[in-house]
């Protein structure tokens, strides 16, 4: 499975200390990887300390999203892929198709490229938004049990077909060309541990979507390990410092530093 080649390419910073682990971090529609990258390192949490600051040992890798047409904008934008509706985002679902087998087919790239250097128990998938909609894709397609998934202010495209690995399969392979070899391969990904994180203020993405998100990965026959914290103010973003709090206890609570 060839990777698409016309991605841009990805915004590194690289770790204070000998490299040991990689979060490989998606942006939301209208962003791009090094201005994410920037947001991101901007607030601090309750010990006034970046999240690289936290993380010393981690090499963080920010892909950036093709351009596309949006259909509801009627321009070209940075979006991972297009989306009718946000309000019920399965409304002329086939939209998305193109955008997520081209994001998730380069996002799984750079993961092989990850795992040359650091094993997968080591590689952390975060995404915000419609990078989270993006990365809970590259999770369930991929082939390996990554060490975590965090998901911010995100919701869960093609929530019908999650229901079912069986089903899953099927659509990853016949809908979005991706060489997914059985349901028992989703389920060994599905082991990763993760964390979703939603503001009830989230103007953009409604919370009830992120709720939704939660619910079908719980309630499938995926049974993903699922920690969600819901804050009550910092609309669509990471509310500081508590969210970031959040970030840092779950991955120091499993090893990573």
């Amino acid at each position: 499975m060839a990777p698409p080649s016309d991605f841009p390419v990805p915004h590194i910073f690289l770790p204070s200390q000998p490299h040991s682990y990689t979060i490989i971090a998606l942006h939301g529609r209208g962003s791009n990887g090094p201005e994410f990258a920037e947001d991101l390192f901007e607030d601090k949490s309750s010990q006034d300390l970046t999240l690289a600051e936290h993380l010393p040992h981690t090499k963080w890798v920010f892909p950036s999203s093709q351009k596309r047409h949006s259909t509801v904008f009627q321009e070209e934008m940075d979006e991972w892929f297009d989306i009718y509706s946000l309000t019920d985002p399965s409304t002329k679902e086939e939209l998305q198709f193109e955008g997520h087998r081209d994001s998730v087919k380069h996002i799984l790239g750079i993961i092989s490229k990850e795992l040359e250097i650091v094993p997968a128990s080591n590689i952390v998938l975060l995404g915000i938004s419609q990078g989270c909609a993006t990365a809970i894709h590259v999770l369930l397609a991929g082939q390996h049990q990554l060490g975590r998934f965090i998901g911010i202010a995100g919701w869960l495209p093609f929530r019908k077909q999650v229901d079912n690995q069986a089903a899953l399969s099927k659509f990853y392979n016949e809908t979005l060309d991706l060489p997914i070899t059985s349901a028992c391969q989703i389920q060994t990904t599905a082991t990763t541990p993760a964390l979703l994180c939603h503001c009830t203020d989230d103007d953009v993405v409604d919370v009830e979507l992120g709720h939704q998100l939660r619910d079908t990965l719980t309630a499938s026959d995926l049974n993903i390990d699922i920690t969600f914290t819901e804050f009550a103010s910092g609309g669509h973003w990471i509310p500081a410092p508590h969210g970031f709090d959040a970030i840092v206890n779950f991955l120091r609570h499993r090893g990573f530093e």
